[in-house]
Protein backbone atom coordinates (compact mmCIF):
# COMPACT_ATOMS: atom_id res chain seq x y z
CA UNK A 1 0.00 0.00 0.00
CA UNK A 2 1.43 3.46 -0.83
CA UNK A 3 2.33 5.68 2.11
CA UNK A 4 -0.61 8.03 1.45
CA UNK A 5 -2.87 4.98 1.71
CA UNK A 6 -1.63 4.28 5.22
CA UNK A 7 -2.15 7.92 6.17
CA UNK A 8 -5.72 7.74 4.87
CA UNK A 9 -6.42 4.51 6.77
CA UNK A 10 -4.94 5.90 9.98
CA UNK A 11 -6.99 9.07 9.71
CA UNK A 12 -10.21 7.14 9.14
CA UNK A 13 -9.57 4.58 11.86
CA UNK A 14 -9.54 6.76 14.98
CA UNK A 15 -11.93 5.51 17.66
CA UNK A 16 -13.12 6.37 21.16
CA UNK A 17 -13.37 3.85 23.96
CA UNK A 18 -16.88 4.18 25.38
CA UNK A 19 -18.02 3.47 28.96
CA UNK A 20 -20.38 0.70 27.82
CA UNK A 21 -17.49 -1.03 26.05
CA UNK A 22 -15.38 -0.86 29.21
CA UNK A 23 -18.28 -2.18 31.29
CA UNK A 24 -18.82 -5.16 28.97
CA UNK A 25 -15.11 -6.03 29.02
CA UNK A 26 -14.90 -5.71 32.80
CA UNK A 27 -17.86 -8.05 33.18
CA UNK A 28 -16.20 -10.60 30.87
CA UNK A 29 -12.92 -10.38 32.81
CA UNK A 30 -14.66 -10.82 36.17
CA UNK A 31 -16.08 -14.12 34.95
CA UNK A 32 -12.69 -15.30 33.65
CA UNK A 33 -10.95 -14.17 36.84
CA UNK A 34 -13.35 -16.09 39.07
CA UNK A 35 -12.89 -19.25 37.01
CA UNK A 36 -9.08 -19.09 37.04
CA UNK A 37 -8.82 -18.22 40.75
CA UNK A 38 -11.16 -21.09 41.64
CA UNK A 39 -9.17 -23.52 39.52
CA UNK A 40 -5.86 -22.48 41.04
CA UNK A 41 -7.31 -22.78 44.52
CA UNK A 42 -8.39 -26.35 43.89
CA UNK A 43 -6.65 -29.60 43.12
CA UNK A 44 -7.04 -29.58 39.34
CA UNK A 45 -3.56 -30.18 37.89
CA UNK A 46 -2.06 -28.25 35.02
CA UNK A 47 0.23 -31.20 34.24
CA UNK A 48 -0.99 -33.33 31.37
CA UNK A 49 -2.94 -30.62 29.59
CA UNK A 50 -2.54 -30.46 25.80
CA UNK A 51 0.42 -28.29 24.80
CA UNK A 52 -0.27 -25.52 22.29
CA UNK A 53 -2.30 -22.37 21.85
CA UNK A 54 -6.08 -22.36 22.10
CA UNK A 55 -8.87 -19.86 21.55
CA UNK A 56 -11.22 -19.63 24.52
CA UNK A 57 -13.63 -17.13 23.02
CA UNK A 58 -13.85 -14.14 20.74
CA UNK A 59 -16.72 -11.91 21.78
CA UNK A 60 -18.03 -8.90 19.91
CA UNK A 61 -19.30 -6.33 22.40
CA UNK A 62 -20.61 -2.82 21.89
CA UNK A 63 -17.94 -0.93 19.89
CA UNK A 64 -15.29 -3.49 20.77
CA UNK A 65 -13.85 -6.98 20.36
CA UNK A 66 -12.74 -9.27 23.21
CA UNK A 67 -10.12 -11.89 22.40
CA UNK A 68 -9.37 -14.66 24.87
CA UNK A 69 -6.46 -17.05 24.24
CA UNK A 70 -4.53 -19.63 26.27
CA UNK A 71 -1.05 -21.06 25.62
CA UNK A 72 0.33 -24.12 27.42
CA UNK A 73 3.92 -25.39 27.41
CA UNK A 74 6.10 -27.90 29.26
CA UNK A 75 9.83 -27.65 30.03
CA UNK A 76 11.42 -30.94 31.16
CA UNK A 77 13.59 -30.58 34.26
CA UNK A 78 12.80 -26.88 34.83
CA UNK A 79 11.82 -25.31 38.16
CA UNK A 80 9.36 -22.50 38.87
CA UNK A 81 12.15 -20.56 40.60
CA UNK A 82 13.82 -20.28 37.19
CA UNK A 83 10.67 -18.94 35.53
CA UNK A 84 9.39 -16.39 38.06
CA UNK A 85 12.25 -13.89 37.53
CA UNK A 86 11.66 -14.11 33.77
CA UNK A 87 8.03 -13.09 34.25
CA UNK A 88 8.50 -10.40 36.89
CA UNK A 89 11.80 -8.68 36.01
CA UNK A 90 10.52 -6.13 33.50
CA UNK A 91 14.03 -4.69 33.09
CA UNK A 92 15.03 -7.92 31.27
CA UNK A 93 12.01 -8.06 28.98
CA UNK A 94 13.57 -6.00 26.20
CA UNK A 95 16.16 -8.76 25.73
CA UNK A 96 13.63 -11.60 26.12
CA UNK A 97 10.49 -10.61 24.23
CA UNK A 98 10.78 -9.49 20.57
CA UNK A 99 7.89 -7.01 20.76
CA UNK A 100 9.28 -5.23 23.84
CA UNK A 101 11.63 -2.37 22.98
CA UNK A 102 12.11 -1.26 26.57
CA UNK A 103 11.05 -2.49 29.99
CA UNK A 104 11.54 -1.53 33.61
CA UNK A 105 10.26 -2.25 37.10
CA UNK A 106 8.64 0.92 38.44
CA UNK A 107 7.85 -0.29 41.95
CA UNK A 108 7.77 -3.41 44.09
CA UNK A 109 5.45 -4.17 46.98
CA UNK A 110 4.89 -7.42 48.89
CA UNK A 111 3.20 -9.72 46.38
CA UNK A 112 2.95 -7.02 43.73
CA UNK A 113 5.14 -5.63 40.94
CA UNK A 114 4.48 -2.53 38.83
CA UNK A 115 6.13 -2.66 35.41
CA UNK A 116 6.47 -0.73 32.17
CA UNK A 117 6.84 -1.78 28.53
CA UNK A 118 7.37 0.11 25.31
CA UNK A 119 6.05 -2.21 22.61
CA UNK A 120 6.15 -2.39 18.84
CA UNK A 121 3.80 -4.67 16.92
CA UNK A 122 4.01 -5.07 13.14
CA UNK A 123 1.43 -6.67 10.85
CA UNK A 124 0.33 -4.77 7.76
CA UNK A 125 0.78 -1.61 9.85
CA UNK A 126 3.15 -0.79 12.71
CA UNK A 127 1.67 -0.13 16.14
CA UNK A 128 3.70 1.41 18.98
CA UNK A 129 2.40 1.37 22.55
CA UNK A 130 3.43 2.20 26.08
CA UNK A 131 1.88 0.03 28.77
CA UNK A 132 2.02 -0.04 32.56
CA UNK A 133 1.03 -3.11 34.52
CA UNK A 134 0.20 -4.16 38.05
CA UNK A 135 1.21 -7.79 38.57
CA UNK A 136 -0.27 -9.51 41.63
CA UNK A 137 0.94 -12.83 42.97
CA UNK A 138 -2.03 -14.86 44.19
CA UNK A 139 -1.31 -17.39 46.99
CA UNK A 140 -1.46 -20.99 45.75
CA UNK A 141 0.01 -24.42 46.59
CA UNK A 142 3.77 -24.64 47.20
CA UNK A 143 4.49 -26.26 43.81
CA UNK A 144 2.62 -23.51 41.95
CA UNK A 145 2.90 -19.87 41.00
CA UNK A 146 -0.10 -17.83 39.91
CA UNK A 147 -0.12 -14.16 38.90
CA UNK A 148 -2.66 -11.71 37.54
CA UNK A 149 -1.31 -8.90 35.36
CA UNK A 150 -3.58 -5.93 34.70
CA UNK A 151 -2.62 -3.27 32.17
CA UNK A 152 -3.44 -0.15 34.19
CA UNK A 153 -2.47 2.21 31.35
CA UNK A 154 -2.10 1.69 27.60
CA UNK A 155 -1.01 4.60 25.42
CA UNK A 156 -0.65 4.49 21.64
CA UNK A 157 2.33 6.38 20.24
CA UNK A 158 1.74 8.11 16.92
CA UNK A 159 4.64 8.73 14.49
CA UNK A 160 6.96 6.77 16.80
CA UNK A 161 10.64 7.48 16.41
CA UNK A 162 10.14 10.73 14.48
CA UNK A 163 10.16 14.40 15.43
CA UNK A 164 6.36 14.25 15.27
CA UNK A 165 6.12 11.48 17.89
CA UNK A 166 3.18 12.03 20.26
CA UNK A 167 1.23 10.04 22.81
CA UNK A 168 -2.45 9.79 21.98
CA UNK A 169 -4.95 10.15 24.82
CA UNK A 170 -5.84 6.72 26.25
CA UNK A 171 -9.02 5.45 24.63
CA UNK A 172 -8.90 8.10 21.88
CA UNK A 173 -6.64 6.40 19.37
CA UNK A 174 -6.75 3.65 16.72
CA UNK A 175 -8.04 1.06 19.19
CA UNK A 176 -5.44 -1.65 18.52
CA UNK A 177 -5.24 -2.43 22.25
CA UNK A 178 -7.44 -0.82 24.90
CA UNK A 179 -7.33 -3.36 27.72
CA UNK A 180 -5.18 -6.39 28.59
CA UNK A 181 -5.51 -8.91 31.41
CA UNK A 182 -2.93 -11.72 31.61
CA UNK A 183 -2.78 -14.76 33.90
CA UNK A 184 0.30 -16.95 34.40
CA UNK A 185 0.13 -20.33 36.08
CA UNK A 186 3.26 -22.39 36.75
CA UNK A 187 3.17 -25.92 38.12
CA UNK A 188 6.37 -27.67 39.13
CA UNK A 189 6.37 -31.46 38.91
CA UNK A 190 9.13 -34.08 39.32
CA UNK A 191 9.32 -34.24 35.53
CA UNK A 192 9.58 -30.50 34.90
CA UNK A 193 7.65 -27.25 34.70
CA UNK A 194 4.22 -26.75 33.20
CA UNK A 195 3.42 -23.18 32.12
CA UNK A 196 0.07 -21.69 31.16
CA UNK A 197 -0.63 -18.11 30.11
CA UNK A 198 -4.11 -16.79 29.41
CA UNK A 199 -4.54 -13.42 27.75
CA UNK A 200 -7.79 -11.47 27.55
CA UNK A 201 -7.62 -8.31 25.43
CA UNK A 202 -9.94 -5.58 24.24
CA UNK A 203 -9.63 -3.82 20.88
CA UNK A 204 -11.98 -1.69 18.87
CA UNK A 205 -14.39 -3.35 16.46
CA UNK A 206 -13.70 -3.59 12.72
CA UNK A 207 -14.77 -0.37 10.98
CA UNK A 208 -16.95 -0.68 7.89
CA UNK A 209 -14.96 -0.44 4.69
CA UNK A 210 -11.55 -0.92 6.32
CA UNK A 211 -11.78 -4.59 7.29
CA UNK A 212 -9.40 -5.60 4.51
CA UNK A 213 -6.46 -3.83 6.19
CA UNK A 214 -7.52 -3.65 9.86
CA UNK A 215 -9.09 -7.07 10.45
CA UNK A 216 -5.77 -9.00 10.26
CA UNK A 217 -4.36 -6.73 12.98
CA UNK A 218 -7.32 -7.12 15.32
CA UNK A 219 -7.85 -10.82 14.58
CA UNK A 220 -4.33 -12.22 14.43
CA UNK A 221 -2.12 -10.09 16.68
CA UNK A 222 -3.41 -11.40 20.05
CA UNK A 223 -2.77 -15.02 19.07
CA UNK A 224 0.59 -14.29 17.45
CA UNK A 225 1.71 -12.17 20.39
CA UNK A 226 0.80 -14.94 22.85
CA UNK A 227 2.69 -17.53 20.80
CA UNK A 228 5.73 -15.26 20.79
CA UNK A 229 5.48 -14.61 24.53
CA UNK A 230 5.28 -18.30 25.40
CA UNK A 231 8.17 -19.30 23.12
CA UNK A 232 10.36 -16.46 24.39
CA UNK A 233 9.56 -17.31 28.02
CA UNK A 234 10.38 -20.96 27.43
CA UNK A 235 13.69 -20.00 25.81
CA UNK A 236 14.62 -17.72 28.73
CA UNK A 237 13.74 -20.38 31.31
CA UNK A 238 15.84 -22.96 29.46
CA UNK A 239 18.75 -20.52 29.46
CA UNK A 240 18.42 -20.21 33.26
CA UNK A 241 18.61 -23.97 33.89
Amino acid sequence: MPFFGFVFVAAQFMATLEPKTISAFDQYVRTVDAQIVARNGGAEPLAGRPVGIFRNESAEISKGLVQDWTAVSFIPGAKKAQAIPVLEDFARHGSIYPEVLEGRVEKREPGRVFGYHRIRKKKVMEVNLEARYAVDQVPVAANRYFSRSTAIEIIEIDDAGTKKERRLPPGQDHGFLWRLQTYWTLEETPQGLWMEVRSVSLTRDVPAGLGWVIKPLLRDLPKESLETVMEATKKAVLAAK
